[in-house]
């Protein structure tokens, strides 16, 4: 199996992982501060999106992308925005990628 199958393996198991979590509530805040940036620019990796963002951040590569690929979606602050971004941008199953990380959910998609 090459790394590409792994990958594709594994990210279930994160995503459901990650739903396991404890609710947003009761997780320490990030400090990162959120900077203003274009809706279509990709984020930086610092930085801590919605899931409004991410959906938007998805509807505007649509036009750009020919062939699916991974992309980085950015820091969110909850799973369940993680799940919302995935959900409103029409990402299928097994095409996200997210761990809990240092208080954030580093994501990745597929499309």
């Amino acid at each position: 199996m090459n790394r590409r199958t792994y990958a594709l393996a594994a990210a279930p198991i994160a995503l459901l992982i990650g739903l396991a979590a404890p609710a947003a509530a009761d997780e320490p805040q990030p400090n990162t501060p959120k900077v203003p940036r274009a809706v279509c620019d990709t984020p930086a990796h610092d930085a801590v999106l919605t899931a409004q963002e991410g959906i938007a951040l998805r509807k505007c590569t649509d036009a750009r992308v020919a062939v699916k690929t991974w992309h980085w979606m950015g820091n969110y602050g909850s799973v369940y925005d993680v799940a919302n971004a995935a959900n409103g941008g029409g990402i299928g199953a097994g095409e996200v990628i997210t761990q809990y990380l240092n208080g954030l959910y580093p994501t990745f998609m597929f499309y």
